[in-house]
């Protein structure tokens, strides 16, 4: 048994990746990453915003990878996130909630994976041209131009994530997606512990599984099965549940930390409108929202859990980050 002091040690010595990240950015955000010892971050750099405003965004990272380069590194590559190990910095992997960057042109996707945006969600909560999210009115599943997006973000070594997709539509990108290219859940929670139509059911987390595909765990206490009341503890229990599911070698951590940011506030608002500004989607962007990962600087918590569990070394270290590189290695490359 792993007792609190070597799992203490471990996640010192581990390299964690976090599969989703959108906080606040600021250097307290980065701080707290490097206090919290977490290597590496897939950070939402894009959600309603078109070609101009992604590209702005992606303006704002460069920055702050030049005015920060003492706590955090821009990752292209598998091989960044180990070196930011090495040197005790956290490596950002730009990423997207949503394909609305793109508009309606497949070139795009080149221009953004240039710049370091490797990992994009298809679609967040709505309808775009590619396909349908989770609150959309009649999911009608992947479409012509969606087959289109999803084989070049293949080609080019873009990540491919349903996490706020439609279940047709997840279906549909996860049996269309190439061979050795499957997609991911980057953050979200099992239906088979809590019926919620953002959870994931049984049969699309077994599916994604089954092509070599990686399901990363939100930490999003409403769509837990104790709620509110859920503890760190609990989502060890996820992460077990899951791995019952598809293995131990295609499970990791994907927070959906949202540090810094309030309930309400103007950008929670945003997230939770239909393109930002329509039709309210869902309830949190002011209602009560318990996080039981606790504060990213306290990440070390994480593994104690998993000791409690009874977790060995080997299934901590896996979970906490090398399941995820092996996965972006296999997309984005080595």
């Amino acid at each position: 048994m792993v007792t609190e002091t070597e799992a203490r040690e471990t996640h010192a010595s581990s390299i964690h990746f976090d599969g989703l990240n959108i906080c606040n950015w600021s250097r307290d955000i980065f701080e707290a990453w490097h206090k919290g010892g977490i290597t590496g971050v897939s950070c939402t750099c894009g959600l309603w915003e078109g070609l101009r405003g992604s590209l702005a965004n992606v303006v704002q990272w460069k920055r702050w990878f030049e005015e920060h380069s003492d706590l955090i590194v821009q990752a292209h590559s598998a091989a960044h996130i180990r070196a930011a190990k090495d040197a005790g910095k956290t490596a950002v992997l730009l990423s997207w909630q949503n394909t609305a960057g793109i508009e309606d042109q497949l070139d795009y996707l080149r221009v953004f994976r240039d710049l370091g945006v490797r990992k994009m969600q298809l679609t967040y909560n709505t309808q775009n041209y590619s396909g349908a999210g989770y609150t959309e009115l009649h999911d009608s599943g992947l479409t012509g131009f969606g087959r289109e997006v999803v084989d070049e973000m293949a080609r080019l070594g873009i990540v491919l994530d349903l996490s706020h997709v439609g279940p047709k539509t997840s279906e549909d990108a996860i049996l269309y997606a190439p061979a050795g290219k499957p997609p991911c859940f980057s953050h979200v929670l099992p239906a088979g512990l809590k019926e919620h139509s953002r959870n994931k059911s049984d049969h699309l987390i077994k599916l994604i599984g089954s092509k070599g595909g990686f399901v990363g765990l939100s930490q999003f206490g409403p769509h837990m099965a104790k709620g509110n009341d859920s503890t760190v503890d609990d989502y060890v229990d996820a992460l077990d549940y899951v791995i019952g599911l598809v293995g131990e070698d295609l499970v990791g951590i994907g927070s959906d930390a949202s540090e810094g940011h309030g309930r309400p506030s103007e950008f929670m608002a945003w997230c939770n409108k239909d393109k930002g500004y329509a039709r309210q989607l869902t309830p949190w962007g002011s209602q009560k929202v318990i996080k039981p990962l606790g504060p990213l600087a306290d990440r070390a918590e994480l593994a104690c859990a998993m000791a409690r569990k009874d977790w060995p070394e080997e299934k901590m270290r896996k979970v906490l980050g090398l399941n995820w590189l092996a996965y972006l290695e296999r997309i984005i490359g080595s």
